[in-house]
This record gives C-alpha cells, sequence and structure tokens, in this order.
C-alpha cells in the first residue's frame, strides 16, 4: 500500500523580503503618516543575510560551516565561488554595506549624546528641546526618502546576487517547492 507525505522546501528569505514588503506597502498607502523607519532597515539587512544563506546552502555543502561568518565575508566567498570580482565601491554591494552599517549601529549601538545648539534663554531652549528630534548623524541618514530609494536598490542588489549563479531575477521571492513524496514500495 502506497504512502503519501506532503512536503516543502522553505525559504527564510521569502518570509523577511514578504515581511519588508509588506512595510513597503504601508508605507507607500499611507505616505503622509509618520511611520517608524528603523525596521525597515532591519528587515532590509534581514532579507540580504537570509537570500546570501539560502544561495550559500545551494551552491556549497559546507556553508553550514560557513553560516556564522559575516555578511561581508559569505558576500566575498559567493563571489569567489562564482569567480567574479567583487566591488564594494559601487551599487549594488555599496547599498548593501550601508545597509549593515546602519544595521550594526541599530544592533550595536551605546549611547550618544546629541546637542543641540546654544541659546540664551530656557524657554527658547526648552522650545527647540519639545519640537526636535535630536540623533545622531547616522541616523538622520534613515529618511523616508533614503528607504523609498531603498527598495529599488534592494531589488537590484537581489538581482544581482542570484545572477551570480545564473539564478532567475524573481529568485530571492521563492516562497517555497513542495508536493508529495510517494512510497509505493517500488525503487524509483
Amino acid at each position: 500500500m502506497a504512502t503519501y507525505q506532503p512536503f516543502s522546501n522553505f525559504t527564510a528569505q521569502s518570509r523577511t523580503v514578504s515581511a519588508l514588503m509588506s512595510m513597503y506597502a504601508q508605507l507607500e498607502r499611507d505616505s503622509a503618516a509618520r511611520i517608524e523607519l528603523t525596521p525597515i532597515v532591519v528587515f532590509l539587512a534581514f532579507a540580504i543575510e537570509s537570500y546570501l544563506n539560502s544561495i550559500g546552502a545551494r551552491q556549497l555543502e559546507i556553508w553550514d560551516e560557513l553560516e556564522r561568518l559575516s555578511w561581508k565575508k559569505k558576500m566575498a566567498i559567493l563571489h569567489k565561488t562564482a569567480k567574479r570580482s567583487i566591488d564594494w565601491g559601487k551599487d549594488p554591494l555599496r547599498f548593501a554595506t550601508e545597509v549593515f552599517a546602519l544595521r550594526d549601529r541599530l544592533a550595536h549601538g551605546k549611547p550618544e549624546r546629541v546637542v543641540g545648539p546654544v541659546f540664551n534663554n530656557q524657554g527658547d531652549a526648552n522650545r527647540f528641546l519639545n519640537n526636535q528630534d535630536l540623533q545622531p548623524d547616522w541616523y538622520s541618514k534613515i529618511t523616508r526618502e533614503w528607504v523609498m530609494e531603498a527598495k529599488e536598490r534592494f531589488r537590484l542588489l537581489m538581482i544581482y546576487l542570484g545572477e551570480l549563479f545564473g539564478l532567475h531575477e524573481s529568485d530571492h521571492l521563492l516562497a517555497a517547492t513542495g508536493g508529495l513524496l510517494v512510497d509505493d514500495g517500488k525503487d524509483v
């Protein structure tokens, strides 16, 4: 008697890319709202690294041993495996560097004192403090404009990474493949 077992080859990058695109949809839908941009930066980094791991696991049998390396070392290994040179100074890799620099500041940040201008009276100083969001220069780069431009830069990076190994431009969107495992007692 045959038995049937459903299976799915799940891809983590599909979940991170899907979450990222949901955040972008919300941002685009409600363009006047003050939507928090920080999670988008974090999910850009998640999606990039999960796709690096997806490609690496499919291309190198030893990827489990490399998975804990930094994203930059993984990128270098994939380029070397694909026999391609790596140019950190140009997009799309410059974009990856920008994203991970922001992510690292968010993940490993320490308290920073940010000071505003000097005022001659306390009232003006308090009004400034109550109406301004004092933040470090690196965090000021996370603007709505940067995040919106990042969406296309992200797409181009994903296509570039897939093309290193001849993968389709939509490979980073692959959610899962699946089917049924059939055991009918016959050798196949």
